[in-house]
């Protein structure tokens, strides 16, 4: 704000100019009253002093008024000017991220079979009674638990193997049907078709078979060929 207006409209100054405009009157008839039997130019002597007092405290009030105010008008310029010589500094460029070996896993290699073909091809040797292929649908962890002779002792007592319907997406089929010979049941006394759940794991980018389970209806209970 320009400091002018501000005096102006300061109520102090404005109060101070009142009283000095009233007392200016005031003062001059006191003069003239205190110097009556005073001849005329001492009367217009004593007149101008009391105007030039008047004056000069009305000069010394504006002044004062008018540093005051353009103090307070200063401290923003003052503020501002320093914070424009401040330089500016550009924008930070981003770092560029940098490859991390550990965040980016191997992605899973694609499997030559998918896990239908691999209990297709297990549930045909069964019926088949070709054992060997059957058995080379094992992962080697499974083999390695499981004795060839015995598993194919155990694979003897089935006549037929199917594939039942179970929905979904038939690339995760993992129910086998397996139908036991006359005369033949399993550890539970059941006989005919029997259900098995299979499970897979990846082997060498391949679908392996990597454990079999009898579904009861209290879970699902290994069974010893798998």
């Amino acid at each position: 704000m320009n400091p002018l207006v501000a005096i102006f409209g300061d109520p102090v100054w404005q109060i101070l100019t009142v009283i000095l405009v009233l007392a200016l009157p005031v003062g001059i008839m006191a003069v003239r009253t205190r110097a009556m039997h005073a001849s005329a130019d001492q009367k217009h002597r004593e007149t101008r002093r009391v105007l030039l007092l008047c004056l000069i405290v009305f000069v010394l009030l504006s002044g004062s008024e008018l540093v005051f105010h353009a103090r307070q008008a200063s401290p923003p310029q003052v503020a501002s000017r320093a914070f424009s010589s401040i330089p500016t500094r550009g924008p930070t460029a981003a770092p560029t991220p940098t490859s991390d070996p550990s965040l980016n896993p191997t992605p899973t290699p694609r499997l030559a079979r998918s896990i239908t073909q691999v209990l297709t091809t297990f549930c045909d040797a069964i019926t088949t009674q070709d054992y060997q292929t059957a058995w080379n649908q094992y992962a080697r962890s499974l083999q390695q638990t499981h004795p060839e002779s015995e598993t194919f002792a155990a694979w003897r007592k089935f006549t037929r193997c199917t594939i039942p319907d179970q929905g979904g997406d038939p690339s995760t089929l993992s129910v086998l049907t397996l139908t036991f010979a006359n005369g033949s049941t399993d550890r539970f006394g059941r006989s005919g078709d029997v259900d098995y759940r299979f499970s897979m794991a990846d082997e060498d980018a391949r679908w392996k078979i990597a454990g079999v389970c009898d579904i009861m209806a209290e879970g699902c209970f290994p069974v010893s060929w798998g």
